[in-house]
């Protein structure tokens, strides 16, 4: 890749390596977009070109330790995790801001809905591997309304490389099979059903919904393999009606997950800078 024509503004270090292969990728595509993660704003409209300032790992560092270091009194300072919800569940900043969202196309809609909550306050961002940030940092330096925003390069991928015994907690969720990398021993998130220690995602087992579910293995040997009771419900009920019966109409992705969840919420400081895992 390095060799084309096309990639000569790329270095080694912007490529992010870990353990896999094929099988992770099964229905692996290459394609040109405009976007790589759509953020719902027309890159044309907001250009990449203002995000924020891009701290290297060992920047980056300081900056979180600082922000711990001062404790309840960072009130000046927002860690920001501008991943998805589901994501930052298992793994995320020591005393991080995460938007309980489901997809990063709510991003813009969550920075206009809290947009007092920045206000006047550094912003320490990241993500995976440093996209997202490119175009959330855009969004919200947009709004005019932080002293700074900063953004992690090479996101936490770049990080746990360079501090796996960092202020990062827990594992680093992953678009593939794997679901997730592990980055260090900790687990901060638990079983849906009985909250035993857990963080290894598992797709619900209904064939109408595309949530995952975290289930202990001792939960799953008893079925509990949905990622709620409602999609356990009805993969039961389609199981007892056999596979002559009609089946229900398959509404993607509804049920009690989302209905329980708003789409954009509205988060608080105070809240934010309390949470420890």
């Amino acid at each position: 890749m390095l060799s084309h024509p096309i990639f000569k503004i790329m270095c080694h270090n912007d490529f992010k390596t870990s353990e896999g292969g094929a099988h992770c990728f099964p229905d692996l595509k290459v394609g040109v977009f405009k976007e790589i993660v759509p953020m719902g704003v027309d890159p044309d409209l907001l250009s990449y070109r203002l995000a924020g300032t891009h701290l290297e790992p060992e920047e980056f560092h300081k900056e979180v330790e600082t922000f711990l270091l001062k404790g309840n009194s960072s009130n000046d300072t927002i860690l920001l995790d501008c991943r998805n919800f589901y994501e930052s569940k298992i793994g995320q900043f020591t005393k991080c801001l995460a938007p309980d969202i489901r997809k990063f196309s709510y991003f813009p809609d969550y920075v206009d809905k809290n947009l007092e909550l920045f206000r006047g306050k550094k912003v320490l961002m990241y993500c995976t591997g440093g996209i997202r940030c490119e175009r959330g940092s855009a969004y919200l330096r947009s709004k005019d309304v932080c002293t700074e925003v900063y953004q992690l390069k090479g996101g936490i991928h770049k990080y746990v490389e360079r501090f796996p015994e960092g202020f990062y907690q827990g594992k680093l969720f992953v678009f593939d099979e794997r679901y997730a990398i592990p980055t260090s021993s900790d687990i901060i998130s638990e079983c849906r059903y009985c909250g035993t220690p857990w963080d290894q995602y598992q797709p619900c087992s209904t064939d109408f919904c595309y949530q995952l579910v975290l289930s202990c293995p001792a939960c799953r040997q008893q079925g509990h393999t949905a990622c709620c009771f409602v999609c356990q419900g009805k993969a039961q009920r389609k199981e007892e009606a056999g596979e002559n019966t009609p089946a229900e109409p398959l509404l993607k992705e509804e049920c009690e997950c989302t209905d329980t969840r708003a789409r954009v919420p509205c988060d608080t400081l105070p809240q934010a800078c309390l949470q420890t895992h």
